[in-house]
C-alpha cells in the first residue's frame, strides 16, 4: 500500500454560493460553533484568539480552549461566514469528550467511527492520508443526514511505531483498531472542494451518517 502526503490547501479559492445553515436543525457544532454563522460568535464563545495560519486562500483563525484542545475556523471569501471548523484533541483527559455524540478522543477507533456510519465513508483524493513524525492521519468524510451541504471529517491518528509497520508492510496491523480520534472537521461541502479539490472516493454501500443525540 502507498501512501502520499497530501497537498494541504489548492490554490486560490472562487467565491461561492454558501448554503446557510440555520439554527433548526441538530447541535451539529463543534464547540458551541456552527457552520454558516458570523465568525464573531468564536470570540463570545472561545475569546481571543492564539494565531492566523494562512495556506494560499484559505486562512485558519487558532484558538486555544481551556481543556487544552484547538479549535480552528476559516470563512468563506464570499460572504464570510465561517465555512470550516476544526477540534484537535490537545492530549488532556478532559478535553477527550468529542461533540459528535458518542466519540471520544484518543479511544473512539476507525472501526467504531465505519460501525456507527454503518460505512467507510468518502475521502477527498487529495486529503487521503497525512504524514507527520508522530504518525500517519487518515481522513474519512461523510455527508450529514438530514442537513444538505454540511460535510463531517474525522481525522484519526495512527503512532508513529504503527504507521512505520504500515509503511513496511509488517503483518498483523489492524489499521480499524489501531488507529484513533484525534480531530473532527465541520465543512460546507462547497468550501471542502475549493481546498481540498472535487475528486473523491466513495466507499462500498455509502450513505450520510446521523448526527443525532444518543440521549433517549
Amino acid at each position: 500500500m502507498r501512501f502520499i502526503t497530501s497537498s494541504i490547501m489548492r490554490g486560490a479559492i472562487p467565491a461561492l454560493g454558501f448554503l446557510f445553515l440555520t439554527a433548526g436543525t441538530q447541535a451539529q457544532t463543534l464547540n458551541g460553533i456552527r457552520i454558516g454563522e458570523e465568525i464573531s460568535a468564536a470570540s463570545r464563545i472561545a475569546g481571543k484568539p492564539a494565531s492566523r495560519v494562512a495556506a494560499g486562500a484559505h486562512e485558519e483563525v487558532r484558538w486555544s480552549l481551556p481543556d487544552g484542545n484547538k479549535l480552528a475556523l476559516a470563512t468563506d471569501p464570499g460572504n464570510g461566514r465561517i465555512a470550516f471548523a476544526k477540534e484537535t484533541w490537545g492530549g488532556r483527559p478532559d478535553g477527550k469528550p468529542a461533540d459528535f455524540p458518542g466519540f471520544t478522543y484518543g479511544e473512539t477507533t476507525l472501526a467504531n467511527i465505519r460501525e456507527h456510519a454503518e460505512n467507510n465513508g468518502f475521502a477527498f483524493v487529495e486529503r487521503l492520508v497525512e504524514e507527520k513524525p508522530d504518525g500517519l492521519r487518515l481522513f474519512n468524510s461523510y455527508e450529514v443526514e438530514g442537513t444538505p451541504g454540511l460535510v463531517v471529517t474525522f481525522v484519526t491518528r495512527m503512532s508513529a511505531k504503527d504507521s512505520q509497520r504500515l509503511l513496511n508492510k509488517q503483518p498483523g496491523l489492524d489499521i480499524n483498531k489501531s488507529a484513533r480520534l484525534e480531530s473532527i472537521i465541520l465543512g460546507d461541502a462547497r468550501y471542502l472542494d475549493s481546498i481540498w479539490g472535487e475528486r473523491k472516493l466513495k466507499g462500498k454501500n455509502y450513505k450520510p451518517i446521523r448526527w443525532a443525540s444518543i440521549r433517549p
